[in-house]
């Protein structure tokens, strides 16, 4: 449940409306809750409060009537120029980084602060056309509007400058990179003490020759995989579950999540909420998907290499932060593939990513648009060579030393200086041998 709450959270964070709302209903209750203070205090009339009094209805319901229109004509600018920055950020960065705008805190806010004091405004000037004559029971309300007008105004700069900030190229990879890091250490975590799972080579693992195919429940993308909820299914119906997709992964309608070992009676009451622990959506997320954050960060690259931008030295920050994600990766436990229940019984066997997957994910789109260019090549080389020296398990070595093979075959190929090849296969060398040490 705690998975599909956190899950729930971040789908509203990726909207325009959800925080938006949360304001706008607050804005409804504190206005009803003001105007019940004014009608059982009246505040106005305490000692030292009297600059809270308004001379008569008509004075309160015009003050309320310019802020609401103030506001609301305010929040189709805002509304506008997140539009604009959208297609620039959608034009030049790409895509996937919309998600991003679409998330930021301030802009969210900025549009909710706007909407809530036109509805409050509203709803105040309403109630007050209500009663007439009577000048002592609208003072404070009137005046909390007045409040939120001002504190609209403050918001107004902030989201100019937010904006202009948010569409640095610098301060977008920051926060991709952010991104990047808390889904490492969600997913790579210090410690798997807590864990009741090891890492184990899944083509050695024996779990029988009698299994049933759990189908997909429809086509899309995996965004949740719960472990804990798939391992108590497995324990309550007495098998093994084996799940081959991980997430971030594209299932085919027709395709399989996993199988099913020792299966006995109710297979198909299991089938169903096997499928129900699954999440699949038409989009992926970085919930779980640790390849998610660095696809953003690589799509930044290989635009920056395009010949109509041309901008290495974005290249250069999206390779060291990359290289830097992936040396975190390298410096922490193995995340395990193998579940058991509380009596030590194996239970749920998973599809996780090696490090070759991420690597390939991180460096494959980058390599393909820069393996001519000497320039790039020697700074993720630079980089590499960095990252060797964290690489410290064998099958993360060869996984290394392969890709690093992979560039010295194709370099004299695509470089056409002889001075840039030389010393690029003497770098490659280098790390090779620094990685067979």
């Amino acid at each position: 449940m705690k998975r599909y709450l956190l899950h729930l959270g971040a789908r509203l964070r990726s909207s325009f409306w959800g925080v938006p709302l949360l304001m706008i209903l607050s804005a409804i209750a504190l206005a009803n809750i003001l105007r019940l203070v004014d009608a059982w205090l009246d505040p106005a009339s305490l000692t030292g409060f009297d600059w809270l009094r308004l001379r008569d209805p008509d004075s309160a319901r015009a003050l309320l009537s310019v802020i609401a229109g103030s506001t609301i004509t305010v929040a189709g600018t805002v509304f506008s120029i997140t539009v604009v920055a959208l297609t620039l950020a959608s034009n030049q960065f790409g895509p996937r980084l919309v998600r991003n705008f679409i998330r930021d805190r301030g802009t969210q806010i900025s549009l909710g602060i706007f909407l809530a004091t036109f509805v409050y405004s509203l709803v105040t000037m309403r109630s007050i056309s209500t009663l007439g004559d009577v000048t002592s029971k609208y003072d404070l309300a009137v005046q909390a509007a007045l409040l939120l007008a001002l504190i609209s105004i403050c918001y107004l700069i902030y989201f100019i400058h937010n904006v202009a900030q948010s569409i640095q190229v610098d301060n977008i990879t920051h926060e991709i990179n952010l991104e990047f890091h808390r889904a490492i250490d969600r997913e790579y975590p210090h410690s798997l003490e807590d864990a009741r799972g090891e890492k184990f080579d899944i083509e050695r693992l024996e779990l029988g020759s009698g299994w049933i195919n759990i189908p997909a429940e429809r086509g899309g993308y995996v965004q949740l995989v719960d472990r804990p909820k798939l391992v108590a299914l497995a324990q309550e119906f007495d098998c093994c579950l084996l799940i081959t997709c991980h997430a971030g992964a594209y299932i085919h309608h027709w395709g399989s999540i996993g199988r099913i070992f020792q299966a006995g009676e109710n297979a198909d009451a299991l089938i169903t909420r096997v499928q129900s622990a699954l999440e699949i959506g038409s989009l992926p997320t970085a919930e779980q998907d640790i390849v998610f954050s660095i696809r953003q960060l690589a799509q930044i690259a290989e635009r920056a290499l395009s010949p109509g931008i041309n901008d290495p030295f974005t290249a250069y920050s999206c390779i060291d932060r990359l290289i830097e994600g992936l040396g975190t990766v390298l410096q922490r436990p193995e995340p395990p593939n193998c579940f058991k229940d509380e009596n030590g019984r194996l239970r749920l066997v998973s599809c996780e990513l090696e490090f070759t997957h991420l690597l390939d994910a991180s460096l494959d789109e980058i390599y393909e648009h820069s393996r001519g260019n000497g320039v790039v090549m020697r700074h993720l080389l630079n980089a590499l060579s960095d990252l060797a020296d964290v690489c410290a398990r064998n099958n993360d070595r060869k996984a290394l030393y392969d890709y690093l093979q992979r560039i010295a075959n194709d370099s004299p190929s695509f470089l056409n200086s002889h001075t840039d090849l030389a010393i690029i296969e003497e770098k490659i060398a280098a790390i090779q041998q620094k990685l067979t040490d």
